[in-house]
Formats: structure tokens, C-alpha cells, sequence
């Protein structure tokens, strides 16, 4: 019983001084190395698990969705070509406000539409003394003058007849100066026919519609013609110029 006694106290005193200390070394130094082996093992676990982890993850180009770059430009299955756009132009139907042909002066076949070919006559049947003179200047009698002769002269006595040398449209009457009362006819082709030295009781009114020898009037008096016999004086004029009255109405013999 002592002896069990003695043991206690010796431990006893043991831990009371040095002892003490030295069993908290040996906890802490087991406790380290049990703490170091755990590390250990857990860093190896990782090493050892690391290829295999990287070796699943995925391309870096497919996990991200960016084609690789040998397919660029290349077309890909399932993408449907974008529709036209509608700011493209697009084929305009024919327009049909078009002019006819009859409009434009031109038939079906590309060649113009010729308006009826007029019939001409003389405005008198009397003797032409007097020619076109076709710009020269000739000799006026009466006025003691040189200019040109825009017309012809046609011999008739005073109350003779004088007619409208085709159909046409009367455009002006009037009384001049110089050549007496005037009687103007429009025709086809953009010719004027101009009667002058006229009596005063023209058969016409402007506007009146005649035919080819229709009755305009009768011969009078010419004031800057008057040294000359009775006669009629008449011009000729296609799109505003004179022309030569016989060689236009293809009567010069």
C-alpha cells in the first residue's frame, strides 16, 4: 500500500516540474506530425487527380462557341441565306401613261404619221407676170425701191375671183398700209397662204374653216403694187418662211 502511495507522489511531483513541460512537447510534436502527414496526403490526392481533370475540360475554342479557324469563310450547315432586302430596286412594271403612238407622230411600225397630202389650186387662173425672187431684191415701180418679191403676181381685173388654194383654217383678215385688205389661211404641213389686195367684202371671217377653192374674196387694189396692172398678189409661207408659191404647190409648168 505504501509503495502504490510512494508511486502517486513521485508522479505526482513529475508533472508538478520539468515533466510537465516535456509531455506538452511530446502532444505538440505528435499533433504537428499528424498534421503534416494529413497535408501530405491531401497535396498528393491533388497532384494525382490534376491531368485527368484537365484532360476533360472541353477546347477552349468549343467551350466559348467560337467556330475553329480553319472553318472560316467556309458555309455552315443550318443558316438560311437573309432574304433580299426590300431597299433593293427592284424591276419596275411598264409605265401606262406612255404616249400612243398616235400621239407621238409615229405608227407601229416607227415611221411617221403623214397628215392627208394636200390638193392645191391657183388663186386665180389669170397670167403670173411677176415671180418669187427668192431673197434677190428686184425693183419696185411703185415705191421706187429695191427689195425682195416674197410673192407672185397674178394678172386679174378688178371683181375678180379669188379662192383658198387648199383646205385650211382663216386666221387673220385685215386691211395693210401697203397691200390692201389681206385674207390669211392656215393649212397642213405648217403652211400660210396669204391673199393680198382684196376688196373690202371679203367672203371670210377669221376662224372660218375653207376647202381647196373656196371663195375668199375679189381682186382690188394694191397701194405699194399700184404702177402695175390689176393683179392679185400672193405669198406663200411654210413654218414662217416664204417660199416659192409655184414650186411648193408643184404648179410651175
Amino acid at each position: 500500500m505504501s509503495n502504490n502511495q510512494s508511486s502517486d507522489h513521485k508522479i505526482t511531483r513529475f508533472l508538478s516540474g520539468k515533466g510537465f513541460y516535456l509531455v506538452l512537447a511530446l502532444c505538440l510534436a505528435g499533433a504537428g506530425t499528424a498534421a503534416w502527414l494529413a497535408v501530405n496526403n491531401t497535396v498528393g490526392d491533388v497532384e494525382q487527380s490534376k491531368p485527368q481533370n484537365i484532360a476533360q475540360l472541353p477546347p477552349q475554342e468549343e467551350q466559348w462557341g467560337f467556330p475553329q479557324l480553319e472553318e472560316a469563310g467556309q458555309t455552315q450547315s443550318g443558316i438560311e441565306k437573309p432574304l433580299p432586302s426590300s431597299s433593293q430596286p427592284q424591276e419596275q412594271p411598264s409605265s401606262s401613261t406612255e404616249p400612243a403612238a398616235s400621239e407621238t407622230g409615229l405608227e407601229q411600225s416607227g415611221e411617221p404619221v403623214s397628215s392627208p397630202k394636200l390638193q392645191f389650186v391657183l388663186p386665180n387662173n389669170g397670167e403670173i407676170f411677176a415671180d418669187f425672187s427668192n431673197k434677190e431684191l428686184v425693183k419696185n415701180e411703185t415705191l421706187g425701191d429695191w427689195r425682195t418679191h416674197n410673192g407672185i403676181d397674178i394678172k386679174a381685173d378688178a371683181g375678180a375671183e379669188v379662192v383658198s388654194v387648199a383646205a385650211g383654217t382663216v386666221i387673220d383678215v385685215r386691211n395693210d398700209p401697203l397691200w390692201g385688205n389681206v385674207v390669211e389661211v392656215e393649212h397642213a404641213d405648217g403652211l400660210v397662204s396669204i391673199y393680198c389686195g382684196l376688196a373690202k367684202n371679203v367672203a371670210v371671217k377669221k376662224g372660218d374653216a375653207v376647202k381647196t377653192g373656196a371663195k375668199l374674196g375679189t381682186v382690188d387694189y394694191i397701194p405699194s403694187e399700184s404702177a402695175l396692172p390689176s393683179h392679185l398678189h400672193f405669198e406663200l409661207k411654210k413654218d414662217g418662211n416664204w417660199v416659192d408659191p409655184l414650186t411648193t404647190m408643184d404648179k410651175r409648168a
